[in-house]
């Protein structure tokens, strides 16, 4: 006779399964930090943002997109001078923009 999991007594399957299950539940969360009240190194002013890297079409001067390792300067002889990210620059059309 060959062992069967639905041959058994339910009553004993059902207990060990909502024992599983509460278990899983209760598990710690690896993936999110728990909340300190102590630890002040997460807390941020109400609407302050983390510092970001500015957009490069909002960099006015060439020594200021030159400090951005994404952007790059453009000169043009019929339009003003321009900072591009990188990937955008490539795409301009050579016979406008110089970039390097």
């Amino acid at each position: 006779m060959a062992f069967s999991l639905f041959k058994s007594k339910p009553s004993i399957l059902v207990p060990l399964f909502f024992l599983l299950l509460l278990e899983s539940l209760y598990q710690p969360s690896y993936g999110f930090p728990r909340y300190d009240p102590e630890d002040s190194s997460n807390r941020r002013l109400f609407g302050s943002r983390p510092k970001q890297l500015p957009n490069c079409g909002e960099l006015v001067s060439q020594n200021q997109c030159s400090q951005n390792s994404k952007c790059i300067w453009c000169k043009s002889e019929d339009l003003d001078d321009t900072c591009f990210g990188k990937a955008e620059a490539w795409r301009l059309p050579r016979q406008v923009f110089s970039c390097g």
